[in-house]
């Protein structure tokens, strides 16, 4: 059959080494942290709880491994999650074995029945998440790679398309004054007043992840010969999320009521102050 002569290609494939090796090693790290599930002998339901960041983080490794190379990330990927994913079937299979003890002989009969195929779900989601990942890992490590953004002619610049991500974060900047000092300043008590409050963060937070993104994309994007500034990925997108990790952390330290809340205001405003600075610059560089 085609499929098992590209599974035994795969595995003989010296190309996939790394991304086999990969999936290897996150298995005893998804079984240390699923098998909790399996072991506590209250409350286990069919399937049980699966820990996927292993996975996710191996899926991550490989696609920044393979970037470059002529397999391609979203292969590498596969391969990993399908060697990784024996570590989620076999947590599935525990988790339902345990909990058919507990079942009735009819709900027991139906457990044995599904159970082969949500073991084909179970690593079908597997494979895609590291694929995902892979893919994710692969495309970030191209973006800020030297050679795509300085392409060797202005005309591949051209056929890249102008990035138009600095209306995003421009929209960033304006709304989150305003949604802070109401949230943080004004401090609301009423009905009417608190629900226009609300409304704003729930806003706010899905922009703020757009424009992080956006900061991401449009920082990244191509140049041109003539140009000398290559903003710094690690200080426009990694600062902000830098920022809130010191604070939640520095939150739990000194005991606070809600780390997250803290942190979560720390990256509105330092990724406010940064899309600020990035748009100065990118004006005063770029142009509009």
């Amino acid at each position: 059959m085609s499929w098992l002569r590209s599974l035994r290609e795969g595995v003989t494939d010296d190309a996939l080494r790394v991304a086999i090796l990969v999936g290897l090693v996150s298995i005893p790290f998804t079984l240390a942290l699923s098998w909790g599930q399996v072991s506590s002998g209250n409350g286990v339901v069919i399937g049980g709880s699966i820990a996927g960041t292993p996975l996710l983080l191996a899926g991550l490794l490989v696609g920044y491994h393979y970037y470059d190379r002529p397999t391609a990330s979203r292969r590498a990927g596969f391969w990993t999650g399908l060697v990784g994913s024996s570590a989620t079937a076999f947590i599935f299979t525990a988790n339902t074995l345990a909990s058919i003890g507990t079942l009735s002989l009819w709900l027991s009969i139906v457990a044995v029945a599904v159970m082969p195929v949500a073991l084909v779900l179970g690593v079908g989601f597997t494979v895609l998440v590291s694929m995902a990942s892979a893919v994710f890992a692969g495309w970030v490590r191209t973006r800020v790679d030297s050679e795509h953004r300085v392409p060797e002619t202005a005309d591949a610049v051209e056929r890249r398309g102008h990035s138009r991500w600095w209306l995003v974060i421009a929209l960033y900047a304006l709304a989150t004054p305003l949604v802070l000092y109401y949230a943080l300043g004004v401090r609301p008590d009423s009905g009417l007043e608190v629900g226009l409050m609300v409304a704003g963060l729930f806003v706010l937070v899905p922009l703020s992840v757009v424009s992080l993104v956006g900061l991401f994309i449009d920082a990244t994007a191509p140049r041109k010969h003539a140009t000398d500034w290559f903003p710094s990925v690690w200080l426009y997108v990694g600062g902000p999320i830098g920022i809130a990790v010191v604070v939640y952390l520095l939150g739990i330290v000194r005991g606070v009521s809600y780390p997250p809340e803290y942190a979560s205001y720390s990256f509105f405003g330092a990724l406010w102050l940064l899309s600020v600075v990035y748009l100065v610059n990118r004006t005063r560089h770029l142009g509009g």
